[in-house]
């Protein structure tokens, strides 16, 4: 069986995204890309265009120290649309999330025009994020 295209474009997306590879977002992410980060955390809201993502991408390795660090569970795609099922792992002080996320992407022209994260266990991510902000 063939691989989906949009399969490749996620992939593609996710690897630059862990190499903050700019040039290849610039290229894989449409324009007037929005990032929407649902949830409670430092970040949550609108993100819009590549320059604003990459610098809120950049923001969350600089987490704690050692980043906010994701590992890819799952990936399923559609001809418009991507899901992504990511475990996230971050460390302030003494509090340690160890959560999973829901990534949605919005596929046009083959192009990332929007993502959504969403965290799945959300009362665990707003319970470590409420203690990181006391901690730092």
């Amino acid at each position: 069986m063939s691989q989906h295209p949009n399969a490749l474009l996620v992939h593609q997306c996710l690897h630059a995204v862990s190499e903050g590879d700019r040039q290849t977002l610039r290229a894989l992410w449409a324009e007037d890309i929005t990032w929407t980060v649902k949830g409670e955390s430092p970040w949550k809201g609108e993100i819009k265009g590549l320059d604003e993502i990459c610098e809120y991408l950049a923001s969350l390795g600089e987490v704690g120290g050692t980043g906010f660090n994701l590992d890819v569970e799952d990936v399923m795609v559609s001809n418009t649309s991507a899901a992504v099922v990511v475990k996230g792992h971050a460390e302030v002080g003494d509090d340690v999330l160890n959560a999973s996320y829901l990534v949605m992407a919005q596929i046009v022209s083959r192009k990332i025009q929007e993502v959504v994260t969403i965290p799945i266990d959300a009362e665990n991510v707003a319970e470590f994020w409420k203690q990181a902000a006391t901690t730092s």
